[in-house]
């Protein structure tokens, strides 16, 4: 999910762009080089990056200047952890920015902090809530997966909304549309995010560094 140039002042896109690249740095800072260099997760990385590229190129114009992508967010936090996911996710948006020019190059860090860095927050603190205030049992992992997607996407529906507002003469029909669209996008999101989580616990276990085998299980 994307904005291009033009739509923003560019104060806000400046301030992203810092926000973005302390982020990045601190990513490949905290980031687990030893668990992402083994080969196992080299190719889980690999398929999740090419799937979400793959997704991010079936979108949903909604004219001018936006293009709606799935997210695929909380899944990411809950196969790699945040970190992990701040490197994937960036690096999907600036593939897209400079070798497809979707985006707009100035534009690369306020859609990294919008529809990366701020959805992943979120993400990582619905998994932190969920695992010491709810019980560890295998339904409420898969739940929070779907709610959390949900959430995600709403909260960048949010935030976009609330920029255009404020910051451009956007058409309100235009703006009622995107927010349509992007609530539907949501919904299937979360419901396809529910049944993905479902089949990971099942048969791939080991690809959701969150997601521990004996812990849930056995309901501690």
């Amino acid at each position: 999910m994307h904005m291009t140039s033009g739509l923003l002042p560019d104060w806000l896109l400046i301030l992203c762009d810092v926000l973005a690249g302390i982020a990045l740095l601190v990513a490949l800072w905290r980031v687990n080089w030893k668990f992402i260099s083994s080969m196992a997760t080299g190719h889980q990385i690999g398929v999740v990056f090419i799937l979400i590229c793959g997704l991010y190129a079936i979108d949903v114009g909604v004219k001018p200047g936006m293009t709606i992508h799935w997210l695929g967010v909380m899944m990411t936090v809950m196969m790699f952890g945040p970190w992990v996911a701040i490197l994937l996710l960036s690096a999907v948006h600036i593939l897209f920015a400079f070798a497809l020019n979707i985006g707009g190059i100035d534009t690369i860090g306020f859609n990294i902090t919008v529809s990366a860095l701020v959805p992943i927050i979120i993400a990582y603190a619905i998994h932190t809530f969920s695992y010491y205030k709810w019980p560890h049992i295998v339904p409420v992992y898969i739940a929070q997966v779907g709610a959390g997607d949900l959430l995600c996407m709403l909260s960048v529906d949010v935030i976009m909304t609330t920029l255009l507002y404020t910051f451009f003469d956007y058409p309100g029909f235009t703006i009622r549309e995107y927010s349509f669209l992007l609530a539907l996008m949501g919904g299937m999101e979360a419901l396809i995010s529910t049944w993905v989580a479902a089949i990971l616990i099942c048969y791939l276990p080991g690809w959701l560094v969150t997601f521990n085998d004996e812990e849930y299980i056995h309901g501690k």
